[in-house]
């Protein structure tokens, strides 16, 4: 698994007559840029990025808009509008210069022979490692800064946007109010040994901004014994995924955890968890909403409004609502329903064509996420023909009656979070 926490600038090119970007900046003040070994002589204005944990950052920081192309890993929605290029560690390297991208940010998984053909043509690769503290995050906020947009002005943005992500994150803490302490874990398969999230890592900040304590405060390892989780014995549990869960609920030492008897697990992806930038606080949110099911709204939609920046001023109108929506949504519930990911409730609920609504755009959504839907343009709120086709195609995969009227029972099924994606 790619280390839980995410990003940090950290070594590039061997050398090579590749490692600079010719040209001159009129601006001094900016550029040259130094990093490590490596010189940037003028502002990039157009790369590629690789790494999803990176292009989360480079979101926050807002310098979304100078990315040309993405790797299939780079899955955000607020992201979507940039085209694909391939694979992270195999990318299609003749499309990426057919970008003429300056520089493309990758991480440690990028296939050699790839980065010989990119530098070859002149296209600087910057290796993106992850940090193991919150002070090597803060770092590659500032370095990632300061590559994008100068010494002077990009380190600014680095440094506002890591205090703005910070105090965003004690905002969404401020609002819990509660006088009892919670303990809380995330817990993932690593092979068949059971992981954490433990003390002095970004998974463990993330948790505290929750207002809980971390259950692992004082493990130092990833891997944890099931005897000390079971003498921590969380309030709450987040897990990676399904198989995440199975153990969990068949394991002799957890199986009788305060957790599970209070149906307080939530299903929180590693990309979630570990996506440091803007996807971070739709994490931290979705997790307080799950939480605090009575958190007042106006402050969560508060809060909202500095989670996706003006960083996706590229993206479409409806992307960037998407983004927004899910910042504000309910959560996961102990079930397996995705619903308050989607901000939906299908109990008694049917939608059928013609239809223009929100629940309808939720159903769309999910649908796009599964596949049914190709189109993003046609998350649009209206039940037409194409939406009709795709729940069609959906109630056949899940054996259900193929009316293309999404009843109640096809909505519960569309949202369970191990719905049948589109093969």
């Amino acid at each position: 698994m790619k280390k839980i926490v995410s990003v940090f600038l950290a070594t590039a090119l061997a050398a090579s007559a590749c490692a600079t970007l010719a040209g001159c900046d009129g601006d001094n003040k900016n550029y040259p840029v130094s990093v490590a070994d490596i010189t940037i002589e003028t502002e990039p204005k157009d790369i590629v990025v690789l790494s999803d944990e990176t292009a989360d950052i480079i979101s926050y920081l807002g310098y979304a808009t100078k990315m040309v192309g993405r790797s299939d890993e780079v899955t955000q929605n607020f992201l979507s509008v940039a085209p694909s290029v391939g694979s992270a560690k195999t990318p299609d390297v003749e499309k990426i210069k057919s970008y003429a991208a300056d520089i493309v940010f990758a991480d440690d998984t990028l296939d050699e022979n790839c980065k010989e053909q990119l530098t070859d043509a002149g296209i600087m690769v910057l290796t993106i490692a992850s940090p193991e503290t919150t002070t090597e995050l803060e770092t590659a906020y500032l370095t990632l800064g300061k590559v994008l947009g100068g010494t002077v002005d990009g380190a600014r943005t680095g440094e506002d946007s890591y205090k703005k992500l910070i105090d965003a994150m004690k905002t969404c803490k401020a609002e819990t109010n509660s006088n009892v302490t919670k303990t809380i874990c995330y817990l993932y398969l690593n092979g068949d040994k059971l992981n954490t999230l433990h003390s002095g890592t970004y998974g463990d900040m993330l948790l505290g901004y929750t207002g809980a304590v971390n259950a692992a405060v004082n493990v130092s390892e990833s891997e944890i014994d099931t005897k000390i989780l079971k003498v921590a014995n969380p309030d709450y549990i987040l897990y990676a995924d399904e198989e995440t869960l199975q153990f969990i609920q068949n394991d002799s030492d957890l199986k009788g955890l305060k957790a599970l008897k209070n149906n307080q697990t939530l299903m929180v992806t590693k990309e979630e968890m570990s996506r440091m930038g803007t996807t971070s606080l739709l994490t931290l949110n979705k997790i307080m909403n799950f939480m605090y099911p009575d958190r007042v709204k106006k402050s969560s939609e508060a809060t909202s409004e500095s989670v996706v920046p003006s960083a996706v001023e590229g993206a479409t109108t409806a992307t960037k609502a998407e983004s927004s929506a899910q910042t504000t949504t309910g959560a996961a519930t102990s079930n397996g329903s995705v619903e308050g990911q989607y901000n939906i409730k299908v109990s008694g609920l049917t939608l059928k064509l013609d239809d223009e609504n929100n629940n309808v755009k939720a159903m769309q959504q999910r649908l796009f996420d599964l596949g049914y839907i190709t189109d993003k343009g046609n998350v649009t709120g209206y039940y037409g023909e194409v939406t009709q086709k795709a729940v069609k195609e959906f109630q056949k995969a899940s054996s259900l009656t193929q009316s293309g009227t999404a009843d109640t029972k096809t909505l519960t099924a569309l949202f369970k979070s191990d719905a049948k994606a589109k093969a």
